[in-house]
């Protein structure tokens, strides 16, 4: 499949999703974190019913609310992360194989979408010029 779309709940801030631990120059994942996890597995489970990219090229586009605190670009780690494959920790929809794959990126704020809620699409390279020119016209 060229293009899949999910909606997903709204990340956390990436600038709130890891926190160091009290004493150590390690970090970890922030309860909210964990629970925007937590959410993304509890609608889509492990991604095995999802279609996938696989290792292919591909380009991001991830919808927002307009009224969505902070800035549009502390959303986009986090989402680029959940698409991959599951990590040892099971977190990871499967819907491309890395981000390392990603070799475009578009964010922009969308009339419509819940304020707690996301659209991400994944689109294959070979269609992504295709589809930018469909939603600009939109």
């Amino acid at each position: 499949q060229s293009v899949i779309t999910l909606d997903l709940p709204l990340p956390p801030s990436v600038n709130s999703a890891f926190a160091a631990r009290r004493g150590s120059h390690l970090t970890m994942k922030t309860a909210g974190y964990r629970f925007w996890l937590q959410e993304v597995k509890e609608l889509h489970g492990r991604g095995d019913n999802l279609p996938w990219i696989g290792g292919r090229p591909y380009g991001l586009w991830i919808d927002l609310a307009p009224n969505v605190r902070g800035d549009i670009d502390n959303r986009v780690k986090l989402l680029s992360d959940i698409l991959k494959r599951p990590e040892k920790s099971g977190h990871g929809l499967g819907v491309v194989v890395d981000d390392s794959a990603m070799w475009g990126l578009h964010v922009e704020l969308c009339g419509g979408m819940p304020r707690d809620r996301c659209r991400v699409t994944v689109v294959e390279m070979s269609s992504w010029p295709g589809y930018i020119c469909m939603r600009m016209e939109q």
